[in-house]
């Protein structure tokens, strides 16, 4: 029993059916995209935790390195004082002597070094220097003493040679000093350096004192915490760094860059924001100290007092340095440490401390996830354009496949698919839909094999209503056609004047028997009428035979020779292929035509003509006159009346006419013996003489005939005997050819037949040939290469093409002889027509059913 309900929406069937009625790309795209959205969310969640935390440890192991760095700067400095009070104990103690060397060490260091003061033994062996403004200054000792922290107060006790000790930093105030005839205070940060004088004997002699201004160790923190620092973590911020003393008391702080830092006080104020604690160190009135709340700041005093570099951690870090002024992401320390001896124990003068406000850890995350979103974009465009891409090919081999299948169907053919090799389950079912239609041909086949024999036997037939040989001229023209009609009318109006012709025309048109025919009704028919081929002539012969040369021209001349213009005297002188004579020949033929005298060779005297001259060509002398190659004013002396020769495929009617007079002329030129009868001819040759373009005209339609002739076995010409020259073709693919091999095969078996058609051979098919000429197609389509067969429709939407632009529309990289080859081959097939010459040339599509001349030939 069945049960019918309806189906509850929402339910698994509907949404098979959703999926279902979706296109191959929808579908793609529905599978395809979730899944990798799933898999690359994963992957970032997997891997983006660990991702920054490497990030961060190196951004903050950057900014250790650079804190380290710049102690090492500070450190320098202080190796380089010790040096330069060495450099100066090691000379003279005396007063003058040091002022000239405290005053080259000014100019070449600057204001770095400010104090350098002696004391000796004795009261009178103590001096104190100032460098000031670039100048040196003695101070007085009254006033070096009343000083609190003066140089000759606290002085260490004497050590060995080469000892130097370095002070506490120090705020110097020094009172009525006299400067520039004026007693003025001046003030100083400094860091002193001392070391003990001996004689050479090696007795104490006292010691001399270099001080150090600490704003040469801020300029240096300035330097090392802006961007333009010698070794940074690549950020545009600037950071601010600290110096404290072992005390832990803050000295300075490093100044931005363009605030004329050198040449302001000692400040902390910015760092020390947010902290409270005790102002004024005895000796260093701007110093500050924290107060024991700061545990974060006083464990880092206490590693640098202990010597050791280090960063606190950043939850440490917001206690006092993140407040409303100024947020810190790190702070990084490192002592500034100085070896007394070169071999001793390094003591610790301070700390620095970097305190790094770029946040470049929490930039370098939203840059990841910048960048992690930007691959899951990409990702999914990717594979959304690669689905789109595959499911666009797939859709396209179904389209051909589909539309070679409409095309058989509308045009009733059962030819097998033409199409590129397609995937392979559709490969399958092409492979399988072309057994169906073999054996639709199969059945077709059988059905028109006896339509074949008996068209057969019709084509064999002869024809009767050919004209009867007696009512054509025995010479001359030959046709009743409306072009031919037109062609006598020129010719008797032509005869009838003494004005110099010009006959254009294809070669094999009778452009020679118009020549005669015009002398012929003209009132010189009596006299000569000579014809000369200037294109079978080189320059120096044509030139002989044109105008002829006295005795002795040359040394071959032994008599004199009249040439073609004196010897048509009084009638008339052809010039046939005249667009072929050289441009020395040209100009004769003008200046001949223009003065109707010529100049034999060897001869001083001009010899007047009357003679009548025709000229012929198969080019359009106008054009080529265009590029220099035949004269325009001698085109224009010939062409005082132009006839133009038409081709025969412009005149079809006239072919039976004139097979009759061909066939009566070659029978009429047998050898003697041979029969003398003019044979028949069957409807079958008659059709392939009229379907044909005949590139070479009513000569080729001649030569046709006479070998026709020969190598006919009876009293009819068929179809068989109709052989083209090599390299002729046929516009369509005509039934003349099929008509032999058709008869042929009528004699066979139906099973015969049947095989032939399943395994082709060179002899074309009759059942095919008869498929075709119901087919709406170009003729001879189906010989074509796979590149012609798919540009075809194209071609024949535009109408006409270059070489260049067919080699556009084929693409692929082909090269210029491969273009050139396809056009040529359509052009012998009788599927286009080349118009122009040059650069200017065309290849225009026959259309069906049109009589197509196979390019523009040979005239």
């Amino acid at each position: 029993m069945r049960f019918f309900g309806n189906i509850v929406g929402g339910s698994s069937v509907e949404t098979a059916s959703f999926f279902v009625n979706r296109s191959l790309t929808s579908r793609m795209l529905l599978l395809g995209l979730p899944l990798l959205a799933a898999v690359l969310a994963l992957l970032f969640f997997v891997t983006g935790g660990s991702l920054a935390n490497f990030v961060n440890r190196a951004i903050m192991r950057n900014t250790e390195l650079q804190t380290q760095a710049m102690s090492l700067a500070l450190e320098q400095i202080l190796v380089e004082t010790r040096n330069q009070l060495l450099i100066l104990a090691a000379g003279s103690m005396e007063q003058q002597e040091m002022a000239r060397r405290l005053r080259f060490r000014s100019r070449a260091d600057g204001l770095r070094y400010r104090e350098v003061a002696f004391m000796g033994l004795t009261p009178e062996n103590r001096y104190l220097l100032l460098s000031y403004g670039g100048e040196i200054i003695a101070v007085p000792p009254h006033v070096a003493l009343d000083a609190p922290a003066g140089p000759f107060h606290n002085i260490s006790p004497g050590q060995r040679p080469g000892h130097v000790n370095v002070s506490q930093p120090l705020e110097v105030v020094y009172s009525m000093v006299p400067i520039d005839k004026s007693l003025q205070s001046l003030s100083f940060y400094v860091l002193r350096f001392s070391t003990p004088i001996y004689d050479a004997a090696g007795n104490f002699q006292g010691i001399l004192v270099l001080s150090l201004d600490l704003t040469a160790l801020r300029d240096t923190m300035s330097l090392y915490s802006s961007p333009e620092a010698p070794i940074s973590a690549g950020e545009k911020t600037q950071m601010l760094s600290l110096f404290f003393d072992q005390g832990g008391w803050m000295l300075f702080q490093s100044e931005p860059p363009g605030d004329n830092g050198g040449e302001k006080n000692l400040r902390s104020d910015s760092v020390r924001a947010g902290f409270r604690g005790d102002f004024g160190r005895p000796g260093f009135s701007t110093a500050f100290r924290p107060g024991p709340e700061h545990l974060n700041y006083w464990s880092m005093v206490a590693e640098i007092q202990a010597g050791r570099p280090g960063r606190l951690p950043t939850s440490e870090t917001g206690t006092a340095w993140n407040n409303g002024q100024m947020q810190v992401e790190s702070v990084s320390y490192a002592p500034v440490t100085f070896m007394p001896n070169p071999e001793g124990p390094r003591v610790v003068v301070g700390g620095l401390a970097m305190l790094d406000s770029s946040f470049a850890s929490t930039r370098a995350g939203m840059h990841l996830l910048s960048i992690y979103a930007l691959c899951f974009l990409g990702g999914l465009l990717l594979l959304g354009l690669s689905l789109c891409w595959l499911a666009r090919n797939m859709g396209r081999s179904l389209n051909l496949l589909s539309g070679e299948l409409r095309s058989r169907n509308e045009n009733d053919s059962a030819e097998a698919l033409n199409l590129p090799r397609l995937p392979l389950e559709l490969e399958t079912i092409r492979q399988n839909v072309d057994i169906l239609l073999e054996r639709l041909r199969a059945a077709r086949a059988d059905q028109l094999s006896q339509a074949a024999a008996q068209t057969a036997l019709w084509r064999r037939e002869p024809v009767e209503d050919l004209p009867d040989p007696t009512d054509l001229p025995a010479r001359g023209l030959v046709g009743a056609s409306l072009p031919m009609q037109s062609l006598y009318g020129q010719i008797q109006k032509a005869s009838q004047v003494l004005a110099d012709v010009l006959i254009v025309g294809e070669t094999g048109t009778g452009k020679e028997l118009v020549s005669e025919s015009i002398h012929s009704l003209s009132a010189r028919a009596d006299a000569p009428f000579i014809t000369i081929n200037c294109g079978a002539l080189d320059e120096a012969l044509l030139m002989d035979t044109l105008f002829g040369h006295v005795k002795g021209a040359f040394t071959e001349a032994r008599q004199a020779r009249k040439g073609a213009f004196l010897a048509a005297e009084g009638g008339t002188l052809m010039l046939d292929e005249v667009g072929n004579a050289a441009p020395k020949v040209q100009q004769a033929l003008l200046r001949a035509l223009s003065t109707r005298r010529i100049r034999p060779l060897g001869s001083d005297h001009d010899v007047p003509f009357d003679t009548r001259i025709i000229a012929a060509t198969n080019a359009e002398l106008r054009g080529d006159g265009q590029d220099g190659s035949f004269r325009d004013d001698l085109y224009y002396r010939l062409a005082v009346i132009t006839i133009r020769t038409p081709p025969l495929r412009q005149r079809k009617e006239d072919i039976p006419a004139l097979t009759v007079h061909f066939m009566r002329e070659a029978v009429n030129t047998r050898e003697p013996g041979m029969p003398g009868s003019i044979p028949r001819i069957s409807r079958g040759a008659l059709e392939k003489l009229m379907r044909h373009h005949w590139p070479g005209n009513v000569r080729e339609l001649k030569n046709t005939l006479t070998r026709a002739l020969t190598f006919c076995d009876g009293n009819l010409i068929l179809a068989e005997n109709i052989q083209l020259a090599p390299g002729d073709h046929q516009p369509e693919n005509t039934s003349d050819d099929r008509e032999a091999r058709n008869n042929e095969s009528a004699a066979r078996s139906r099973e015969e037949e049947l095989n032939a058609h399943r395994h082709p051979t060179p002899r074309p098919d009759p059942v095919a040939e008869q498929a075709r000429e119901k087919a709406p197609l170009l003729p001879h389509a189906n010989q074509l290469n796979q590149r012609q067969r798919e540009l075809l429709p194209r071609l024949m939407a535009l109408g006409s093409v270059s070489r260049q632009e067919y080699q556009d529309l084929a693409g692929r990289g082909i090269s210029m002889r491969t273009a050139q080859y396809d056009l040529q081959q359509m052009v012998q097939l009788g599927l286009m027509r080349k118009e122009g010459r040059g650069p200017a040339q065309r290849y225009v599509i026959v259309q069906p059913g049109a009589q197509a001349p196979a390019g523009k030939g040979c005239p």
